[in-house]
């Protein structure tokens, strides 16, 4: 099952994303004289197991559709966390050691971005950077959780691209969350897949721009896996529902390639970020 949300009257709405196209659930749900919820919000606050019992009959003729544009698969969440540095080849081309834990940095609810959307990229800067990104979503409060127990915090999976300033990220004395939370500088998309239906610590992840090849990796080369993270986090902080992680970027980014190489993000460009499981998150720049 895919899970989208797109715009309704300016408001997040939930769809299901087939291969016929984006079903509106609750037009569906009306024709069918059933309940679901109204968006992503209050799918994640059901009990396990209610979501996929409300929403599966939908699926098995749907003929309310829409052509709405898609907003961002989670909205109405402040709480965006990014692990920095968590791919062992990425440490490897940028030069640096294995951190001894996980590094975190944070954006905020203005970066979010839906699959489609034009992200503006100011003048004041030229280093702007793509990151392929598997983002989890967390789906119940999740404190002191063990790294055994802590997969079944996660509500789903989704594709993410950490946008990034490089210029201004290393300037100023070292510039992470304002380099990383322009406005726009977090999409996520496609789609959002239950947590039951995938592995996270095996799925090939990818990015091309304009079209050509620029990472290509497997999550199985995290340093931190995904519950590792959790367990780290949640020792420290609650997690809560609706909470975004964005667990780090594998080799192939633009900071990494040598001097004479490098070819920043410029208005015009698009990046295409491709998880095994999820499908393609697009976004282009202007």
């Amino acid at each position: 099952m895919k899970l989208v949300q797109f715009w309704r009257n300016g408001r997040p709405a939930l769809g299901l994303q087939t291969e016929r196209g984006v079903v509106d659930a609750a037009a569906e749900a009306t024709r069918l004289g059933v309940t679901v919820p109204e968006d992503m919000a209050a799918a994640i606050a059901l009990p396990a197991g209610e979501l996929e019992r409300l929403l599966t009959p939908l699926l098995q003729d749907p003929q309310c559709f829409t052509g709405a544009p898609l907003a961002p698969v989670v909205t109405g969440t402040d709480r965006i966390f990014c692990i920095g540095l968590n791919y062992r080849q990425h440490a490897k081309e940028c030069g640096l050691p294995i951190p001894p834990a996980p590094v975190l940095f944070n954006k905020f609810s203005n970066a979010l971005a839906a699959h489609g959307d034009c992200v503006k990229l100011i003048p004041d800067y030229k280093k702007y950077d793509y990151e392929a990104e598997l983002v989890s979503v967390i789906g119940k409060p999740a404190r002191n959780v063990s790294e055994e127990d802590a997969l079944d915090y996660v509500f789903g999976y989704t594709c993410g691209n950490d946008l990034s300033t490089r210029d201004l990220q290393f300037a100023r004395g070292g510039q992470w969350v304002l380099s990383k939370t322009f406005d726009g500088f977090a999409p996520v998309g496609p789609c959002l897949v239950p947590a039951g239906e995938l592995d996270p610590n095996h799925l090939d992840i990818s990015s091309t721009v304009n079209g050509e090849v620029r990472q290509s990796s497997n999550t199985s080369d995290m340093i931190f896996p995904l519950a590792q993270i959790i367990a780290d986090l949640s020792h420290h902080f609650t997690l809560m529902p609706g909470d975004l992680i964005f667990t780090g970027t594998p080799q192939g980014v633009m900071h990494g390639y040598p001097a004479d190489q490098k070819s920043w993000l410029k208005p015009g460009d698009w990046v295409e970020v491709t998880i095994q499981g999820i499908g393609t998150l697009r976004t282009t720049f202007c």
